[in-house]
């Protein structure tokens, strides 16, 4: 059964008032989301500005990428080639079912 907030916050009868003791309302939430991402954008740019990834790394990574991508695309084709021939015999089996044979 639903119940409204109204009806939830009701209790013997007697509204219960609310504070505003939210997390949000009590440390200021943008004040503190703002921060926060600022800080975080920063940490990482001076994070990312320190790695170096050898170049074997990368090669290893974009050859495994392109065989992916080779599966993925193969996998695409093959799906295609299956459902276009059951696309293909669900019509003639209505064509044929609609002829009486």
């Amino acid at each position: 059964m639903y119940q409204s907030k109204k009806e939830v916050a009701m209790r013997g009868g007697q509204l219960v008032q609310q504070e505003g003791t939210s997390v949000g309302k009590a440390l200021g939430g943008k004040a503190v989301a703002l921060f926060l991402t600022g800080s975080a954008a920063l940490t990482a740019g001076s994070a990312n500005a320190a790695i170096t990834v050898p170049q074997e790394l990368l090669d290893v990574f974009t050859d495994l990428a392109t065989a992916f991508g080779t599966l993925v695309a193969a996998g695409a084709i093959l799906f295609g080639v299956i459902r276009g021939t059951l696309a293909l015999f669900k019509l003639a089996r209505s064509v044929f079912g609609a002829a009486g044979a």
